[in-house]
């Protein structure tokens, strides 16, 4: 009852009914709200509302998003919807995630507390992915995804 809510609050015209719904819906964390924050993710006019979606998906761990965040880091408008996408990405250990975690990673370090937390959760997901893939620096993993491209 309560995931078929949080599904139909996903078309909602007010924003802060969909956001709601994609906070709920990550929360839950089941599988089956997969398709439905795809669509989010790739078709909302809010980017406040793709943001969460990509949220959503990394926190619900379900390869079956794989392809709906690597196409939001690439089609965005919005570069924290992207940002979320690749932190997403990373979790699951999709190399496609690191070139743009490293484009986060390398921007100026700023003095707004929430950028702040994206940089770490950023630097987090690249640590762990440089980890996996094997190599001693962020930079090392950078140098050999560019060298793969």
């Amino acid at each position: 009852m309560v995931l078929k809510k949080n599904l139909a609050d996903l078309k909602s015209r007010k924003k802060t009914v969909r956001e709601k719904a994609v906070d709920n819906l990550a929360l839950a964390q089941d599988a089956s709200a997969i398709q439905h924050l795809e669509h989010v993710l790739l078709n909302d006019s809010e980017s406040s509302v793709r943001r969460r979606a990509a949220v959503a998906l990394g926190r619900i761990e379900n390869e079956d998003a794989i392809e709906a965040l690597n196409k939001a880091i690439e089609t965005d408008s919005d570069v924290e919807t992207r940002r979320n996408a690749a932190i997403a990405l990373g979790k699951f250990g999709d190399e496609r995630a690191i070139l743009p975690l490293f484009e986060f990673y390398s921007e100026p370090k700023s003095k707004n507390f929430f950028e702040n937390i994206d940089r770490a959760r950023v630097n987090l997901v690249l640590s762990e992915l440089t980890q996996k893939k094997g190599f001693v620096t962020i930079e090392d993993m950078v140098e050999w995804k560019k060298k793969k491209e």
